[in-house]
């Protein structure tokens, strides 16, 4: 029934007056389903990426997906960052949760692949869903990514999303969040972020707040190596937003917005303008750091 109108959420250009109606009532029509895909499907297939499938659970991300596809979920990031998995030796993501992003950018990738995420039924259907791709070179690691040099126990919050698949579990300490609810706290592994990060040349860190004091821990390796960084800058941030301008002046980084929504441009920020205030003005909450300009 509602084919059409997701086709034409792809195929039309923004602001034309069919696309803008469809995307009002199929934002309408995720309301009326929310949490019914799980039951209803089988997978969750793309219309704009059919080559690649999902396992149909109650998640925020799959029900986007199915719905505006993963160019109407994520804008000009998927694009992005499957293009920067096609130019990487060795790839790290921090936060896969359901693996979307992992999907992408394993199948886009000559060269090797970690992702990490802690939650024990989510990591459970990110391995469903590598493996339904045929993703088997991909390490994945039950755990959270930590600062500091020993591997030890951390504790999660998972937030109260009412989904069986949150996308807002943090950790309890060293984070830059605000306004989260609590459902339950559980303790899981974590590992040291220095270990994560030796030989990669593309990071992606997806992870609730901690974003910080990660990059804060391989400050060293960020500026002697230079991979390039795609990292999630919420507003609250203040301090992730300092360090990685601070970051670009020093290692002679490039900075880049990339919008979700409203628009396909990317958008190139001096490092003297960058705050972590500044994503949002371009309905965006993701930051590339790069040694050159995006295409």
């Amino acid at each position: 029934m509602y084919r059409p109108f997701r086709q034409a959420c792809l195929d039309l250009p923004r602001r034309h007056p069919v696309r803008v109606a469809a995307i009002l009532l199929l934002k309408r029509a995720a309301r009326a389903h929310a949490r019914q895909l799980a039951g209803q499907l089988d997978e969750i297939r793309p219309l704009d990426v059919p080559a690649i499938s999902f396992e149909a659970v109650d998640s925020m991300v799959m029900d986007a997906v199915f719905w505006f596809g993963v160019r109407g979920y994520e804008g000009t990031v998927p694009r992005v960052w499957t293009s920067l998995c096609e130019e990487a030796r060795s790839v790290l993501e921090i936060g896969g949760n359901v693996g979307l992003f992992t999907v992408l950018g394993a199948r886009a990738t000559t060269g090797t692949y970690t992702v990490v995420e802690p939650i024990p039924a989510i990591a459970e259907t990110l391995r469903a869903n590598l493996a339904r791709n045929g993703l088997a070179k991909v390490e994945m690691l039950q755990a959270a990514a930590i600062a500091g040099d020993d591997t030890h126990d951390v504790v999660l919050n998972l937030p109260d999303e009412g989904r069986q698949m949150p996308v807002g579990a943090h950790l309890i300490d060293d984070v830059e969040v605000a306004g989260r609810s609590t459902k339950a706290h559980i303790t899981v592994q974590g590992l040291p972020m220095r270990r994560l990060a030796q030989g990669r040349d593309l990071i992606k860190i997806d992870a609730e707040g901690i974003e910080m004091a990660l990059l804060s821990d391989i400050h060293g390796l960020l500026v002697e190596t230079r991979p390039t960084l795609l990292i999630e800058v919420l507003p609250e941030a203040k301090r992730l937003g300092e360090l990685l301008a601070s970051l670009a002046r020093e290692a002679g980084y490039r900075i880049h917005v990339l919008p979700e929504y409203g628009s396909d441009e990317i958008v190139s920020v001096p490092a003297e303008d960058f705050t972590s205030d500044l994503p949002r003005r371009y309905h965006s909450k993701d930051v590339v750091l790069s040694r050159a300009a995006l295409a």
